[in-house]
C-alpha cells in the first residue's frame, strides 16, 4: 500500500512534476542521441506515472468499496478520518457521516417495520398479503383465526394445505371486489367478507385482503329490514282493510236493524245505494289488494343481470336525448358530465336504464317543489377501488334522516300516488350486480349514488 505521505496532496503535485520533467527530459536527452540517459529518465516518468494511478486506484477503490457496502446494507464500515491527506480526510469525514446517515435511516426503517407489523398482527380485522404469485406475504392473527392455521407456523404454505378453499377464494378476489366466503368451523358458522386492493412493494405489485366476520352484522340487518318490511306490509294492509271493515259495518247495521234481519219488503232506496256503493269499495279495495301483490311480485321477481360492457359515452348521449326536453319544459337545468377515464359500463343495460329511470324521476318531482333554480346534475366517474361510479344529485327538498333509513325500504313511500317500490326495485337490481346504491341528503344537495 502507497505509504501516508505519498497520498500528501503536496506530494500529488510534485510527482506530477517529475512525470512532466522526466518525460521532457527524456524526449530532450534523446533528440541529443544521448539514449543511455534518455532510457533512464523514460523509466523514472513511468515509475511516477505508476505511482500517481495508484494513488487514484487507491481513491476510486475505497469509493466502490464503500458503495458496495451499502448496497449490501453493511452499515457497519468505517473510515479513518485522521489520515495526513486533507482531501482524502475530507472524502473519508464524509462517507463516515453518510454511513450514519444510512444506519440512521435503516434503524428507523427496522423499528417502522416492527411498529406496522405489530399494529398488523393486533389488528380486530384479518390482514393478508399475496404476491404476485399467489404466495403469502404476510398474515396477521385474525385472519389465521378465521382461516383455521396456527399464528405460529412460519410454513409458507400452511394456509393452501389446511384451508385450500379459503385460499383459493382469495387468490380468486380481484382487486376492488367484495367477495362473501361462507364456511363451517367446528360448530361456528362465519360468514366472511373479503376485500382487496393493490399496492406496490419496492418494485413489485402485492394484494392486501382485508377479512371481516359479518354474520352477525348480516343477521341483524337482516332482522331490522324484516322489521321494517313487516312494519310497511302491515301498514299498507291495513290501509286496504279498513275500508272493507267499515263497508261490512255499514251492510250489517243496514241489514239488521234493531239486531234482526231485514225482510224483502224493508228494502227500500237508501239500503240499495248502500249496497252498491259498498260493493264498489269493496272492488276497488279488492283491486289495490291485487296491485299490491302484484308490486309484491315485482320485487321479489326481478331476473338477473346479463353483464355485457357497453360504451359510456353513447349511453350518456342517449340518457341527454329522452331527458333534455322534458327538463326544459318543466324549468330544469339539467347537466350531465363523465370522466374520460369511464369508457366502458360493465352492467345489464336494461336493469340500469330501468334504475336511472326510476332515480331521475324522483328527482325531477323533488325539484318540482322548488319556485326556481331547479338543478339535476348526472356524474360519471370511477371510484377509488376502479368501479364505475353514478351520482345523481338534486337540489329538491333535504330527505330526513329517519326518511333515509327507510327510503328503501319496499313499499314506503312519501309521495300521495306513489307505489313505494321504484327505490326498493333500484336497490336490488345494483346489489344484483354486486354494487351499491346509497343517498346522501344535505342541505344544498341530495345524491344517489351507484357504484358498479
Amino acid at each position: 500500500m502507497i505509504s501516508e505521505r505519498l497520498l500528501h496532496t503536496r506530494m500529488r503535485y510534485i510527482i506530477l512534476f517529475f512525470i512532466v520533467l522526466c518525460f521532457s527530459a527524456a524526449g530532450f536527452l534523446f533528440a541529443r542521441t544521448n539514449e543511455a540517459l534518455a532510457v533512464v529518465f523514460f523509466a523514472a516518468g513511468l515509475v511516477c506515472s505508476w505511482l500517481i494511478m495508484r494513488l487514484y486506484q487507491f481513491t476510486n477503490n475505497t469509493i466502490t468499496y464503500f458503495f458496495d457496502a451499502l448496497r449490501n446494507e453493511d452499515t457497519t464500515l468505517q473510515f479513518p478520518s485522521s489520515v495526513k491527506n486533507e482531501s482524502l480526510s475530507r472524502l473519508y469525514k464524509g462517507m463516515n457521516s453518510l454511513n450514519r446517515y444510512f444506519q440512521e435511516i435503516r434503524l428507523q426503517n427496522e423499528y417502522n417495520e416492527k411498529y406496522y407489523r405489530t399494529l398488523i398482527q393486533h389488528a380486530a380485522a384479518g390482514l393478508l398479503v399475496m404476491d404476485g404469485n399467489n404466495q403469502v406475504d404476510l398474515i396477521n392473527e385474525a385472519a389465521c383465526r378465521y382461516a383455521g392455521i396456527s399464528p405460529e407456523s412460519t410454513h409458507p404454505r400452511i394456509l393452501q394445505v389446511k384451508n385450500p378453499q379459503f385460499f383459493e377464494a382469495v387468490c380468486r378476489l380481484r382487486p376492488g371486489e367484495n367477495q362473501i366466503f361462507r364456511q363451517v368451523t367446528g360448530n361456528t358458522i362465519q360468514v366472511l367478507v373479503f376485500k382487496a386492493i393493490l399496492f406496490r412493494k419496492n418494485e413489485l405489485s402485492v394484494k392486501l385482503v382485508s377479512i371481516q366476520d359479518i354474520r352477525q352484522e348480516l343477521e341483524s340487518r337482516e332482522t331490522e329490514s324484516y322489521r321494517k318490511l313487516i312494519s310497511v306490509l302491515t301498514h299498507e294492509i291495513m290501509n286496504l282493510l279498513s275500508p272493507l271493515t267499515s263497508v261490512s259495518g255499514a251492510l250489517n247495521s243496514a241489514y239488521h236493524p234493531e239486531g234482526r234481519p231485514i225482510t224483502l219488503s224493508g228494502l227500500n232506496e237508501d239500503i240499495l245505494k248502500t249496497t252498491l256503493g259498498s260493493i264498489e269499495v269493496i272492488e276497488e279495495q279488492s283491486n289495490g289488494m291485487i296491485n299490491f301483490m302484484n308490486n309484491y311480485r315485482r320485487i321479489s321477481r326481478i331476473p338477473a343481470p346479463e353483464i355485457n360492457p357497453f360504451a359510456a359515452d353513447d349511453w350518456i348521449d342517449q340518457i341527454r336525448i329522452v331527458y333534455s326536453a322534458r327538463m326544459k319544459d318543466k324549468g330544469i337545468f339539467f347537466s350531465v358530465a363523465a370522466d374520460r377515464t369511464v369508457e366502458k359500463i360493465e352492467a345489464d343495460k336494461k336493469l340500469l336504464n330501468q334504475v336511472l329511470v326510476n332515480l331521475i324521476n324522483n328527482a325531477m318531482d323533488a325539484v318540482m317543489e322548488k319556485e326556481q333554480d331547479r338543478m339535476i346534475a348526472l356524474k360519471i366517474e370511477r371510484s377509488l377501488q376502479q368501479r364505475s361510479r353514478i351520482s345523481l344529485s338534486n337540489n329538491g327538498p333535504v330527505i330526513p334522516p329517519d326518511v333515509q333509513e327507510k327510503i328503501f325500504v319496499p313499499f314506503f313511500t312519501t309521495k300521495k300516488e306513489g307505489s313505494g317500490i321504484g327505490l326498493s326495485i333500484s336497490q336490488e337490481i345494483i346489489r344484483l350486480h354486486k354494487g351499491s346504491l346509497i343517498v346522501v341528503s344535505g342541505p344544498e344537495l341530495t345524491t344517489f349514488i351507484v357504484e358498479i
